[in-house]
Formats: C-alpha cells, structure tokens, sequence
C-alpha cells in the first residue's frame, strides 16, 4: 500500500491550482509591464542602438516582435 495515495478527484483540483497560479504570475507580469512601459521602451531602443548602430536614422529597423512588446508596453 502506498503512503501516498491521491483521492480521485485531486486531479481536477491540481489543475485548477495551476492555472489559477498561470493567471497571478500573468497579471504580475502585465502589471510590471503596464508601470515600466515607457523605461522599459528607452532601454531597449537604447541597447539596440548600441548593438545596431546604424549612420542614417531613416534606416533604423525594429524587429516586428518586439515593436509588438514596446507598444503593448506604452499602453
């Protein structure tokens, strides 16, 4: 016998454990995202600009991804 036997309707529980844990650490992430927006858009145009630099400003082009992240971001 084991020790550890889990009753039948545990797994319905743990399910809904983990997707309730899924949508706190989805509202943190939001919520840091919705307070840094505009930093966090400086920050990385600053990084790309070193990484990337580039000598005519009308050349500059941002990945479509993260033009996507800065400006769900600036909301």
């Amino acid at each position: 016998m084991s020790m550890f036997r889990s009753s039948p309707g545990r797994g319905g529980q743990s399910f809904v454990e983990y997707a309730l844990l899924l949508i706190l650490v989805s509202i943190v992430l939001l919520s840091i995202l919705l307070i840094l927006g505009n930093d966090l858009r400086t920050f990385i145009n600053d990084v790309l600009q070193r990484w990337f630099p580039a000598t005519d400003e009308s050349s500059i082009e941002t990945p479509l991804s993260l033009v996507w992240l800065v400006s769900f971001a600036g909301r």
